[in-house]
């Protein structure tokens, strides 16, 4: 005579070893809020920490389809006949990136052979529309510079100062795009080119703003007056081999 359940139980032992091995799934760890904090010699991006951000992008070279020292428009300051080019990565909403203009104006008085292009991300809250609309006036008026100088002094970013820079720049509100319209064409080439910064800021290892780079150099954190100098010698001498 057979005992019932005798020939299952070898199938429900082998299922609870199977489950008693199985690793827990743990919850997914969100990102880290951006952040400025009381410090004003930068903000940290939020995407990934510095720790993050250097393992992923270990050994990873700059694309060759992205140039990223080819300003977008006219988003630049300096010289257009330049032999060095000082890539700078800010936002409008970032106190530390208008703390780091004042230095960039040292520069550019001081050295007549520089170019300063700027890379605009939307790292803190209330930069995008600023960025989209400086993009927006880069791409067509001479006279971005005028644009970007009012915004930049003008602290956080505001309808209000957004609108008066924008009249500093003779550039209508009118004639800018929707930006609220994401299948906007004109929009959603102001966005990729927000994208695209992203991607070069990370190519580079950058982990906080306002960042600079110069050359084939990793994105370097802190806007000291001799240090930049030094660095732009540097790549001047280097240049001259």
């Amino acid at each position: 005579m057979r005992v019932a359940g005798w020939t299952s139980l070898p199938i429900a032992l082998a299922l609870g070893l199977l489950a008693g091995s199985a690793p827990a799934l743990t919850a997914a760890q969100e990102s880290p809020p951006t952040a400025c904090g009381s410090d004003t010699t930068q903000c940290h991006r939020g995407a990934e920490s510095d720790a993050d951000a250097t393992s992923d992008q270990a050994g990873m070279t700059p694309s060759t389809e992205l140039r990223i020292d080819e300003p977008f428009g006219h988003a630049w300051l300096g010289a257009a006949d330049a032999d060095v080019t000082l890539v700078v990565f800010a936002d409008y909403a970032c106190p530390a990136c208008r703390e780091a203009q004042p230095v960039i104006d040292q520069l550019l008085a001081q050295d007549s052979k520089l170019k300063v292009v700027y890379r605009f991300l939307d790292n803190e809250q209330g930069g995008r529309t600023a960025a989209l609309t400086s993009l927006a006036v880069a791409k067509q008026s001479a006279d971005w510079a005028k644009f970007h100088r009012a915004l930049d002094a003008s602290g956080d970013p505001s309808s209000e100062t957004v609108a008066k820079a924008l009249a500093a720049s003779g550039v209508e509100q009118a004639n800018l795009p929707d930006f609220e319209n994401e299948d906007d064409p004109d929009t959603v080439t102001l966005a990729d080119e927000l994208s695209r910064n992203d991607k070069l800021i990370n190519q580079r290892n950058g982990s906080a703003i306002p960042s600079w780079v110069i050359g084939d150099g990793p994105a370097q954190k802190g806007f000291d007056l001799a240090r930049l100098q030094a660095a732009i010698a540097k790549a001047r001498a280097g240049k001259g081999r």
